[in-house]
């Protein structure tokens, strides 16, 4: 009597099983911060993203995602949240786990007899990009919305056939092997930095707390029904280490794993109820590395029981209701997407309708969000019996050099360098000045902290949200004053036309601006920063450097 048949499709996959996550995780990263809309870097990362959830076992469409993700990370730094950073960071470990596995691993032999599709559609790709090259090398004159959007359009559809009729590069367990332990270590990293940068007198000030002020601004979605008085605004901060440090202490030990897995959903899944846009896009960044901590049983189960719900979704056929599944993924996207973008057309580029973008977005994610942690703790808790240890275990390489700049991430205030991207978010901490952390102390080897500027006033607004924003750094600590001059020469040197600002420079009051094209005042201010301190260096602006912080981004 002959076996069924049994497609590879429907037993779990670990590789696959990531990679489509981590797809879907992108495109709700995409609905937090629709900025990118106005970059062909952004739709090239969703042609990716779409390319990966269409079929998630192959490696290749999984690094050119990776690729896709830092060109656009690229475009837009330094003015993205933490988590974006932090995420570019991770896809640096990923890249350098493709390098282990086409030099060491299984790679070469995946690839051979499978570049014949690939090959074919190169030279269409290439054209693609060569066009779009030369559109940048045209005199500004020419540049326009309609040929940029013919050019952009060309080379998603060479991108979208590159990726649509490859050929499936197998041995993705092999490649995950390379990366994800190096990743969960980079897990550990972030967590403990963001308790380090949370150990300061503010944060546990009932009165500026950002703990608090998060409790506060998710309790109303609930009718405020949770107190709110000052110990519980301090219980709220306490509470927030406990998670943040006990949830990566409970993934690393198999016998706490599922205690881990529970905290973690919970945990991120409250969080992100909060209006924040980047809040909801951090959690589903962790809902989706959080397949890296889970054992093969617990992914066994996992798989048996998305089987159920795609042959309901097919009417019996499992790959008939993969094929729905994924539709319904990419339309509920797209139409979030358009819905967003017909309110920004129809009312205004501003900051409230962002947030009620924002709000559209955070619901299609928690939909999502919901369902997936349900299976996360379905499938563990089936498998709990059969706990055992992660599949691949973290050894000395090469893709080890990727923890260095996570590392090196949370050092940044305490030497003088950024403070908006170190791991320092809702953390009221402060490096500048005196101060306020409870035993770290700021060792200036950058030195472009200990140079302040206040400004009092400027006609524009330097410091406000334009009439059309264009990327966070509107948005970001509107009303504070005080920045590192650094910041403030950013602001001067970007700044076009004519305008005047007064500010407060080592306790003395000056004046620059422009008028009639004609600079006046601290010619050193308009002179443009370079490009790489440009790109990495971003600083919050502050109320004061003294008395309590409060609550930034």
């Amino acid at each position: 009597m002959s076996q069924p048949v049994v497609d590879s499709r429907d037993t779990y996959r670990p590789f696959a099983t990531f990679s489509l996550v981590w797809g879907i995780s992108t495109l709700i990263h995409q609905l937090a911060f629709t900025f990118w809309t106005e970059s062909w870097q952004g739709w090239v990362l969703v042609a990716a993203a779409i390319a990966v959830i269409w079929k998630p076992s192959c490696v290749i469409r999984f690094i050119v995602l990776a690729v896709a993700s830092l060109m656009n990370l690229w475009h837009k730094l330094p003015f993205v949240p933490n988590h974006t950073l932090y995420e570019g960071m991770l896809h640096l470990i990923i890249l350098l786990g493709a390098i282990s596995f086409f030099w060491k691993g299984k790679g070469r032999s995946a690839l051979e007899g499978k570049t014949t599709a690939w090959k074919k559609h190169l030279p269409l790709l290439v054209g693609a990009i060569a066009l779009k090259t030369a559109y940048f090398l045209l005199p500004e004159s020419i540049h326009g919305h309609g040929l940029g959007a013919i050019t952009t359009l060309l080379l998603l559809f060479g991108i979208g056939r590159f990726l649509a009729k490859g050929e499936v590069i197998d041995e993705g367990d092999d490649f995950l092997a390379r990366f994800a332990p190096v990743i969960r270590a980079a897990v550990v990293i972030m967590y403990i930095w963001a308790v380090v940068q949370k150990l300061n007198w503010d944060y546990f000030n009932p009165d500026v707390t950002c703990a608090g002020q998060l409790h506060r601004e998710i309790n109303i979605y609930f009718g405020s029904i949770l107190p709110e008085a000052p110990w519980a605004l301090v219980a709220a901060a306490i509470g927030s280490l406990v998670f943040e440090l006990g949830i990566p202490l409970l993934l690393i030990f198999k016998k706490t794993r599922y205690a881990g897995f529970v905290a973690a959903v919970g945990f991120h899944l409250w969080l992100s109820i909060h209006p924040a846009a980047g809040i909801y896009s951090f959690t589903s960044l962790i809902l989706a590395f959080l397949l890296l901590f889970m054992p093969l049983s617990w992914g066994e189960q996992m798989q048996l029981l998305w089987n159920k719900q795609l042959a309901w979704l097919g009417r019996g056929e499992i790959d008939s209701g993969r094929r729905r599944a994924r539709w319904i993924v990419i339309s509920v996207f797209f139409v979030t997407l358009i819905t967003q973008g017909m309110l920004y057309l129809t009312i205004a580029r501003s900051y409230e309708v962002f947030d009620k973008a924002n709000r559209i977005g955070f619901f299609a994610f928690f939909a999502w969000g919901l369902w997936f942690g349900a299976c996360y703790l379905i499938a563990g808790w089936k498998a709990k019996p059969r706990s055992e240890a992660l599949p691949n275990r973290l050894r000395p390489g090469f893709v080890l050099i990727g923890l260095i700049p996570v590392l090196l991430n949370g050092v940044q205030p305490w030497i003088g360098g950024r403070t908006q991207t170190s791991f320092s978010m809702y953390s009221n901490l402060r490096s500048e000045g005196e101060g306020n952390h409870m035993f770290l102390k700021r060792v200036d080897l950058l030195k472009l902290q200990t140079d302040m500027v206040e400004v009092l006033q400027s006609a524009p607004n330097i410091l406000g949200p334009s009439d059309r924003p264009r990327g966070i750094q509107q948005f970001a600590n509107i009303g504070h004053r005080m920045i590192p001059w650094f910041e403030f020469r950013r602001l001067v040197s970007e700044m076009p036309g004519d305008f005047e600002v007064t500010y407060t420079r080592n306790g003395e009051e000056l004046e620059l601006g422009r008028r009639d094209g004609e600079i006046y005042g601290d010619e050193s201010a308009f002179v443009e920063i370079p490009l790489l301190q440009r790109k990495f260096l971003w600083f919050r602006r502050l109320e004061s450097l003294e008395g309590p912080m409060s609550c930034t981004h």
